[in-house]
């Protein structure tokens, strides 16, 4: 009886640890600078654009260094960016940083990208200009 009994614990043991919730990685990497130095603590939501339409597809929160890879909405998976137009926003997840009013909304956000197939990181950094 001993040893089954060691052996079921063994079994209990070995299936709980393969339990725990494992970090999606493999998404498209990038990095968030604030005036040329790293943040953060931040969530960077990406969103489609088509037209005037905005959809968001995924997020990326950033280490200490400022790097991220992004995931699809929930965690489901990676995400790794298509070519196309992107806009991403910003919001604090960690100590309070002051985020720019415009960097919260899709609609208004200046942080757009056009992806292409060559890229490979998403580097984006904020405050940016209109134009980027």
């Amino acid at each position: 009886m001993g040893n089954q009994l060691q052996i079921a614990l063994a079994a209990c043991v070995a299936l709980l640890s393969g339990c725990g919730t494992k970090p999606v990685t493999g998404g498209t990497p990038g990095v968030l600078t604030y005036r040329g130095k790293f943040v953060s603590d931040i969530r960077v939501t990406v969103h489609r654009t088509e037209g005037t339409a905005t959809e968001p597809i995924g997020f990326g929160v950033t280490a200490n260094d400022g790097t991220f890879q992004l995931v699809m909405n929930e965690a489901r998976g990676p995400l790794r960016l298509s070519p196309g137009d992107y806009r991403c926003t910003l919001e604090s997840v960690g100590p309070p940083i002051q985020v720019p009013k415009e960097y919260t909304k899709a609609d208004s956000t200046p942080l757009r990208v056009s992806w292409s197939a060559g890229n490979k990181s998403l580097d984006l950094e904020f405050p940016a200009a209109a134009s980027q």
